[in-house]
């Protein structure tokens, strides 16, 4: 699920990408979104599962955490 969000994304110009043409794509703002959309497509999912966060790492010591 993760490879098919980060897909998306990686090697693309971000600022031409929904959400992103419209929100700065921050390390913030990519953790809100991989956070909304694999929740978005666990949903359909019979089991429950859930994500408690998500975090992206920018370097090897910066990384930005989203909670709902």
């Amino acid at each position: 699920m993760i490879r098919d969000i980060v897909g998306v994304v990686d090697h693309k110009f971000l600022n031409d990408l929904a959400p992103f043409d419209v929100i700065n794509p921050s390390a913030e703002n990519l953790a809100k979104y991989f956070y909304d959309e694999t929740t978005r497509q666990m949903n359909v999912m019979p089991d429950g599962a859930r994500i408690t966060c998500i975090t992206i790492w920018e370097t090897d010591t910066t990384s930005a955490t989203y909670w709902p």
